[in-house]
């Protein structure tokens, strides 16, 4: 016996002619990790559209870029993107939600990123980059750190209050980010730039020591555009962006990706 659902990620919307998902599903539940896009009302009739699509259920966390014109205040973006998806129909907005569905405990945060995932490249100089390439001001672009212990933090008290759930069997992690530099060790367009900095949250890793009872199964991510499925250390760690429309980092046939989990 499996639970199964689809994996999508880093849509892009805007970037791309149309969005159309009708008959693409392959199990009634459907992940989505983050970067659908960054307009809002586009967003919602995204999402709505994916609920109608999946009668089970979207499960969604954000990524970074549905906060990317209000960076400046992600306290509030965050509560306004809670009060938008609240009323969609079949979708959950996982961020302070656990699913647990057939003993399969869905756990989500976007993860953002500390600047720090190869110590070996200059902290400040990463934190640089960022606010040059996303016209970010430097005090926004240090507070993604704070987010980014904040959300490594909920991740750990989760997993570590799933631990000892009677309905749970397994556990499947959701991030935006990267949570292991491992993941894009392999990239050599990545390796030694100022962008590695800016792909994953170092603190993450500490969620994985609150899984005593060996709980979690697969973690899923986007951020990252090119597709990743590895298992290491007993846990699959699974991906599938769409990316950026008209870049060399995306996929333009696109279908999602079927995860099973054994029960």
């Amino acid at each position: 016996m499996t639970f199964a659902f689809d994996l999508i990620s880093d849509l892009h919307v805007e970037t791309w002619d149309s969005f159309d998902w009708e008959g693409q599903p392959t199990s009634p539940y459907c992940v989505v990790a983050g970067d659908v896009c960054r307009d809002r009302e586009v967003l919602i009739r995204t999402l709505t559209h994916l609920g109608e699509c999946y009668r089970g259920g979207v499960f969604y966390i954000d990524g970074n870029d549905e906060h990317r014109h209000s960076q400046d205040d992600l306290g509030a973006s965050f509560r306004d993107l809670e009060a938008d998806i609240q009323n969609i129909p079949n979708v959950v907005y996982l961020q302070n939600n656990v699913v647990i569905i057939n003993g399969v405990a869905i756990i989500a945060t976007n993860g953002w990123w500390s600047y720090d995932f190869d110590p070996s490249i200059d902290y400040e100089q990463s934190l640089q980059w960022y606010i040059d390439d996303s016209g970010n001001n430097p005090e926004s672009a240090r507070g993604i750190v704070g987010v980014a212990y904040h959300d490594a933090a909920y991740m750990a008290n989760a997993i570590k209050r799933m631990q000892t759930h009677p309905d749970v069997r397994k556990i499947v992690v959701v991030t935006h980010t990267l949570p292991d530099p491992e993941l894009i060790d392999h990239d050599i367009d990545l390796a030694d730039t100022w962008r590695y900095n800016c792909m994953g949250n170092s603190h993450m890793r500490v969620a994985l020591e609150e899984d005593t009872e060996h709980k979690i199964h697969t973690w899923c991510f986007g951020h990252y555009h090119l597709s990743e499925d590895r298992v290491y250390h007993g846990v699959r760690y699974v991906s599938n962006p769409r990316g950026r429309g008209h870049t060399e980092w995306c996929q333009t046939a696109y279908f999602p990706k079927r995860i099973e989990v054994p029960l």
